[in-house]
Order: structure tokens, then sequence, then C-alpha cells
């Protein structure tokens, strides 16, 4: 099935990627981590080929996390989590009492909630948080972390599933998409993760990212406003894959978000991307020197993980 910028995205929607006052000075929005299967696991589906599972992408976890107190806490200037325990880990190297190393299959991840705060310091349930609200109009936000500003997370969005594909060559695509009603008040766009490259399978992946909801201030404006992202590192220079990854912008306008549920639409996909030659103001117009290069994509795998919250 061949899908063109992954537009079926709103298609049904229509109808319906961490601080307490830090600034987030990455730059990057959206993250991912493989833990590729151990070589035990490899030999044995290749003795018993009719016991491996099949050609799929599983889904395992997804939530709307806890936020770090701290933005980029570690030397290396990472989050302390999520963290996998992989035998060599600097960053999450010790766990218990006394301290022994994290496993490997260990993680260290937020805690999900279901009630998040609105407003900054008004404590919910679980969703408490780092003290900061979700509402990107109060919270204290001016813009988003890929301009190098400050950002103010309430929550992380979590998900992983394992990859029993194989497929290290097509490129990981994903789009989370948080309505109310029909009302959207977060759209990542088509983020490009790209291929998984040389791995052992199966793997477990995990996505996540910061978010709060809606707009910050001089960013009511739409489409592509605020928590509704535009282009970022596209269109591209080169046929290929950039080492910086890139994001297709959304085409939505970001609402403020109410108290209410927040529904999360996930699309998590391997494609094959095909690369289109433009030049002059195809390129030009969104800031790229000509000749640049667009993209679409022919589906090789997809899977679905939705969830609910509610904002107060």
């Amino acid at each position: 099935m061949k899908t063109h910028g992954l537009s079926f995205v709103l298609s049904m929607l229509a109808i319906a990627t961490s601080f307490h006052s830090q600034i987030a000075w990455s730059t990057e929005v959206h993250h991912r981590l493989m833990l590729p299967s151990a070589q035990a696991n490899v030999d044995a589906a290749r003795k018993h080929p009719d016991q491996s599972p099949p050609l799929q992408l599983v889904g395992l976890q997804a939530h709307f996390t806890q936020a770090y107190p701290t933005v980029a806490a570690n030397a290396d200037g990472s989050d302390v989590w999520p963290c996998l325990g992989r035998g060599n880990n600097t960053d999450c190297a010790m766990i218990g009492n006394p301290p022994v190393p994290l496993p490997r299959g260990g993680i260290v991840m937020g805690r999900p909630a279901f009630t998040w705060a609105l407003q900054n310091n008004n404590i919910i349930g679980f969703g408490l948080g780092n003290g900061t609200g979700c509402d990107a109009l109060t919270n204290g936000t001016v813009g988003q972390p890929s301009e190098g500003v400050l950002y103010r997370p309430c929550g992380q969005i979590f998900t992983s599933y394992e990859d029993d594909t194989g497929d290290s060559t097509d490129d990981l695509l994903q789009r989370v998409v948080v309505t109310q009603g029909d009302r959207i008040i977060y759209d990542s766009g088509v983020v490009d993760f790209g291929p998984a490259g040389p791995i052992k399978y199966p793997v477990d992946v995990i996505l996540f990212g910061d978010a709060n909801f809606g707009f910050w201030p001089g960013a009511q404006e739409g489409p592509n406003n605020g928590n509704c992202s535009g282009n970022l590192n596209y269109p591209l220079t080169a046929a290929t894959f950039p080492a910086t990854g890139y994001t297709l912008a959304s085409n939505s306008t970001c609402q403020q978000p109410v108290a209410g549920p927040a529904t999360f639409t996930t699309y998590t996909e391997l494609a094959t991307p095909e690369y289109e030659r433009n030049t002059g103001r195809a390129c030009t117009s969104k800031g790229v020197v000509s000749p640049c290069f667009t993209v679409k994509y022919i589906r090789r795998y997809l899977i679905h993980q939705d969830w609910k919250i509610f904002l107060e």
C-alpha cells in the first residue's frame, strides 16, 4: 500500500518527540532507543523457524508519563529516563539497596498517569508531575525545543513495541495526534527516525518525547502552530536519510487544551521512502536551497497504540 506523506492520519480525525524552570537546550525533540535480541535467541530462531513469531510490529506499552524534574541531567546531556539496563549503561548503572548493576531487561521510566493538571503547581493525583501544567499558553513555554528556547513539558509521550520484522532497511515513522473531540491540541507531524541499520532481531524499540498541549503566547495562528509541528530539516538536501532525522509538517492547527478527556492516537510504521527531486521555489519558499527532495512512503508494517488521559 502506498501512502503519500501519511495524509491518511488526519482523514479519520477530521471527523472525529522536562523540567522545573529549566531550559531545554537540546534541539532533539523525538528520541528512539533500541534493545536488540541476545544472540542465543537469534540462533534458536534459526534452528526452529516454525517457532519464530510472525513478521510484525507488536505493541508493548503506550503512556503519558511523569516528566523528569530536570532536563538533560546526565553528564552527556541526555535525560534521566527512559533508561535501559544493558550491562554497561553509565547513565543508569546501579539500582537497589545495596546498589547492584541495573540488569539487562530492566528499565527506568517515568510513572504513567491518567489525570493531569493544566495549570502549574496544581497537584492532581499521580499526574502532579514536576509542577509544570500541561497548558502551553500559561505554563511558561515560549517555543519548540528545536528552536533552542524554553519549552516546559508536563509529561513525556512514551510508546514501545517489539519489532519482529527483520526489516533493518526501511524507515521508522511515527505520528502522534492528541485530540479533545474535534479539537487538536498536539500533532507531532510525521517523524522519520530512519532505518534501524544492522541489528539482531527481534528488537524492543522505545520512542519518547517531551510534551505539553496547545500553543504558547504568540503562536495561536495555524496551521503548524504551537504543538502542531511544522517541517523540521525538510525538504531534504539529498535523496537519502539525513543524520539529523526529519519531520514532515502536521498541517494541523493546535487549539488551547481545556478540562476534560484527551485521546492519544499514534501511527507507527516501517515504510520505504521514495524521493522526488524539486527545484526553484518549491525549495526556496521552504527555506531550503535548490535542488531539494520531498518524500513519499510505501508502507510495510503498521501498528496503532492509542490511549486516553484526563486534563483538569
